[in-house]
This record gives C-alpha cells, sequence and structure tokens, in this order.
C-alpha cells in the first residue's frame, strides 16, 4: 500500500507542476518599448537604462536606441563624450505594450 501511495503522490506532483508550466506559459507577457535618436552620433558614448536604482546598458545601433522594458517608471541616460554633455530624461513611466518615443535628443558641449 506505501508504495501505491508513492506513486500516486508522484502523479499528483507531476500533474501539478505540468499545470503551473502550462499556466505560466499562456500569461501574456506585457512589453514596453523607449527609443530615440542621440544627435551628433560622435557625442554618444552609451545609453543607461535606469530604473529603482538598478542601472541597464541599453544597445544602441548608430545614434538609435531602441530598449524594450516591463511597464513601470524608467530614466535614461545618455553618457556623453566630451565636450559634450550627458543628457537624463527622467519620468518615463510606461504602462502595458506602450511605446516612448522620446524622438531626437541633441546633445550639447559645455
Amino acid at each position: 500500500m506505501g508504495e501505491f501511495f508513492m506513486t500516486k503522490s508522484a502523479w499528483v506532483l507531476l500533474g501539478t507542476v505540468t499545470a503551473v508550466f502550462f499556466l505560466e506559459a499562456s500569461k501574456k507577457r506585457a512589453v514596453c518599448t523607449i527609443q530615440g535618436e542621440i544627435h551628433p552620433v560622435k557625442a554618444l558614448r552609451k545609453v543607461w537604462l535606469i530604473q529603482n536604482g538598478d542601472t541597464v546598458p541599453a544597445n544602441n545601433l548608430g545614434s538609435r536606441f531602441k530598449i524594450a522594458v516591463k511597464p513601470g517608471e524608467y530614466s535614461v541616460w545618455i553618457d556623453a563624450i566630451a565636450p559634450y554633455q550627458d543628457h537624463l530624461v527622467e519620468g518615463i513611466r510606461l504602462l502595458d505594450e506602450q511605446t516612448d518615443d522620446l524622438g531626437g535628443i541633441e546633445l550639447i558641449q559645455n
């Protein structure tokens, strides 16, 4: 009888794990986007995404950048090459599947 109980328990555990896996896989994952373009491109060193004190580098292609993120509040810091000044965009609030296009960002010289 102990063997049957263990086998039944194993099937219950397997069924539970399978159900959780399929429920998680079927969830709609909200993805938002932050994008923009930096001018002049020669002034751009790196674009950084900031949220709750965490800083993550963004991939940029030439002067353009595009970042896929979860809904939330973000800042974007543009690290410029001297003699250009760094630039910070704060208060970017994104809801489900929203895109925030920061447009053209003109970096100015010191």
